[in-house]
């Protein structure tokens, strides 16, 4: 059984790296513990980003920026404005979602402003082609709040 259960595991961890480009810490823990868990999330994932084309990319992106924004996430903002500008984004649309968050949440918007920044500047120098992600564990630093925080790389 545990046999089973760790060939499992490496199974959704590869999937998800194919699938997204990288794996954090905590879905490599998950997976471990609970790999049907760890797949049923990432199936949702994948299937409302990827597989449901209602909403077009870019604005799944915009909405997942705002979230991540309001929640103070700095990692998955960074995340997703790379992924909002591959998208066509513009810089003055994720701006303006960003205000828009600032309009319930002043300091959700004022503390991603210069992430924002950083990562259109690092879009514009790359041609427009992003940065490239390591494929590399990042272990999340503590910070005073207490959330889980990574700097993207």
């Amino acid at each position: 059984m545990a046999k089973e259960k760790g060939k499992k595991s490496r199974a959704i961890i590869e999937r998800i790296e194919r699938e997204r480009g990288f794996v954090r810490l905590w879905p490599r823990l998950l997976a471990e513990r609970d790999p049907d868990f760890m797949e049923c999330l990432h199936n949702v994932t994948t299937h409302v980003l990827h597989r449901r084309n209602s909403l077009p990319r870019k604005t799944k992106e915009i909405i997942l920026i705002c979230l991540n924004a309001f929640s103070f996430y700095e990692f998955g903002f960074r995340v997703h404005v790379r992924s909002a500008l591959k998208a066509g984004a513009t810089e003055d649309e994720l701006l303006e979602a960003l205000e828009v968050v600032g309009v319930l949440n002043v300091h959700g918007m004022s503390s991603m402003l210069p992430a924002l920044a950083e990562e259109v500047e690092n879009y514009r120098k790359s041609g427009g082609r992003g940065r490239r992600r390591k494929k590399t564990l990042k272990i999340p630093r503590p910070n005073p709040s207490g959330q889980e925080s990574d700097r993207a790389q």
